[in-house]
């Protein structure tokens, strides 16, 4: 498994965005700035999670973008699989599996591993993370 670095921006992007919860909306290039990002690329990636529903775009004078839920109610875990789609190890951890040994010995360790990574991403929330800037 290798996340993109779209799963990355999105993840940067957004925290700021959970950083300055309350405050209204966000400008994309402010967000850019602050955390040297390109912005053409955030768009995009910022297009797909409104479309998600995790965050609201602002139109017209003043406006930008701001989280659609508080962000402790928001998952690193949701975030990169917005954009990522489903985290699978490998062929065995896809739904339905794309390998025909069911009785293979490493099956159970690879679905121990993802669960674990999925996990780890779902006990984070943005909340958690807004600090990590500081």
């Amino acid at each position: 498994m290798r996340l993109t670095p779209a799963a990355e921006l999105a993840v940067r992007g957004v925290i700021y965005l959970a950083e300055c919860y309350g405050e209204g909306p966000i400008r994309i290039m402010d967000i850019c700035r602050k955390r040297s990002l390109r912005k053409e690329y955030l768009s995009k990636i910022f297009g797909s999670l409104a479309r998600a529903g995790l965050i609201t775009p602002v139109r017209g004078k003043g406006g930008g973008y701001m989280l659609a839920r508080d962000p402790a109610d928001i998952t690193v875990l949701e975030v990169v699989e917005v954009v990522e789609g489903p985290i699978v190890l490998n062929y065995c951890q896809h739904d339905p599996p794309q390998c025909d040994n069911e009785q293979c010995r490493l099956r159970p360790m690879w679905a121990e591993i993802q669960e674990f990574v999925r996990g780890k991403l779902h006990s984070m929330t943005l909340a958690d993370c807004a600090c990590v800037y500081d």
